[in-house]
């Protein structure tokens, strides 16, 4: 019997196809998540300045440009030693978490809100523009929270997309106070469209909850940053959790680097990324919930208790990583609040001379951790880098997932048509950023 292709997969970030290989019975044997694209930023990354690294690294990806920008800062500061204002830390962390409020919304809105609300609708009718159609209000509501989110990358990262404010050893220009005070005012007006967004989703997750069963439980160990109890985004010690076993290891960002093993897929330009002597191991929204257990926010962890009732803890179905990122964006919305009433502080750069040296940057990305190797040269000049993805590590838990939506769907014709939608339902759960990973 010949293999199921879908090609292209639609509603993600960038171009990739699914192959479904059947065995000699004709049953689904392996499921891959095809992608092809020039690996190349961290090729001809080599020789640059380490002034130009941050600017480079930014268009690997519009969806996810500050967490590289960050990551590679970071990986700067590191290898020569610079101590980065606490107020351009929290300028950094600002303009992170106003663009994983968008990346969230878009993710849930444009790919995913279709399967959740019209699963059984024919293809070509199951997208945002069906759902605008019949319910216009649901659409607004979710283009709001992204257009919230471009408004705090805005405002403190002086762009809503490759942002200009980031670079080694702090920020360009602090944020001033007329900006904080009309970005707080208009955070106020999100509380009631994050709460009514939270409710639907976990309410859409209940409706279809067949679905949510049939793609399978994925149990290998989460891995996150954190940060004193918090959530790493700017870094920390990476944390790798593993249900009955608990916190499994406890890493500093060099060992994380060393542990990291990549090698190439035979069916994909995706290299796959493990943990040496672990294995494969799931980031992103459902790792990270997985990992901290709680967000540290008052609003989003009264959200979380209530998911934990219904779905039990950890959560180990993929279609829950949709839960977790309405968590997350309520979370984000938490930070930017806390973040716009502390007091601002002072300094915004710290400069120190080009050198050499090696050093590690990882951040949380909205879909995982990104990390980052660079070695500089004497004379500041980039002499190596390297760059793991969130989908180079998650690529494994996404093609289980996948064959576990295949072998549920059943067999013949009806089978087949219901394993395509399952397939890509599949796909979208792990909203895969194929750019970031091919970069």
């Amino acid at each position: 019997m010949a293999d199921l292709v879908i090609d292209p997969v639609t509603r993600i970030s960038g171009n990739a196809s699914i192959r479904l290989v059947r065995d000699e019975g004709g049953s689904p044997g392996e499921a891959r998540l095809q992608a092809f694209g020039y690996r190349g930023f961290d090729l001809f990354a080599r020789g640059s300045h380490v002034d130009n690294l941050v600017t480079l690294v930014s268009r690997i990806c519009g969806g996810d440009s500050v967490f590289h920008q960050v990551a590679a800062a970071r990986a700067v500061e590191a290898a020569l030693g610079i101590e980065v204002p606490a107020a351009a830390g929290l300028l950094r962390e600002l303009c992170m978490w106003g663009q994983l409020l968008e990346r969230h919304a878009v993710s849930l809105t444009v790919h995913s809100l279709p399967d959740l609300l019209l699963p059984s609708s024919d293809p070509g009718l199951r997208n945002i523009i069906s759902i605008h159609r019949v319910d216009e209000e649901v659409v607004r509501r979710f283009m709001a929270l992204k257009s919230l989110g471009t408004l705090v990358l805005r405002e403190a990262g002086g762009r809503a997309v490759h942002a200009v404010n980031v670079l080694p050893g702090g920020v360009v220009r602090p944020m001033g106070e007329e900006r904080r005070s009309r970005l707080a005012e208009k955070l106020g007006e999100a509380r009631s469209l994050l709460v009514e967004t939270a409710r639907l989703i976990k309410l859409l997750l209940r409706r279809n909850e067949e679905v949510v069963e049939s793609l399978g439980e994925e149990t290998s160990p989460c891995l996150a940053l954190r940060s004193e109890g918090e959530m790493g985004l700017l870094g920390g010690r990476a944390v790798l959790f593993e249900e009955g076993a608990g916190e499994r290891a406890n890493l500093s960002l060099e060992e994380l680097q060393a542990s990291i093993e990549e090698r190439n897929s035979p069916h994909s330009h995706i290299r796959v990324a493990e943990i040496r002597e672990v294995g494969s191991v799931r980031v992103g929204p459902l790792a990270r919930v997985n990992v901290y257990g709680g967000y540290g926010s008052e609003l989003a962890d009264a959200e979380l208790e209530e998911l934990k009732t219904q779905w039990g803890f950890p959560f180990r179905r993929s279609m829950l990583a949709h839960a977790a990122r309405i968590l997350e964006m309520i979370h984000a919305w938490e930070m930017i609040t806390r973040l716009l009433r502390a007091s601002p502080g002072e300094g915004s750069r710290a400069t120190a001379s080009p050198g050499g040296g090696a050093g590690t940057g990882a951040v949380e990305a909205p879909e995982g951790m990104l990390v980052y190797g660079l070695e500089l040269d004497a004379e500041g000049t980039v002499k190596t880098l390297s760059i793991t993805a969130p989908l180079q590590f998650n690529v494994g838990a996404l093609e289980r997932c996948l064959l576990a939506g295949a072998r549920s769907a059943g067999e013949g014709p009806e089978g087949d048509r219901r394993a395509a939608v399952l397939l890509e339902t599949a796909a979208r759960s792990f909203a895969p950023c194929i750019p970031c990973a091919l970069h």
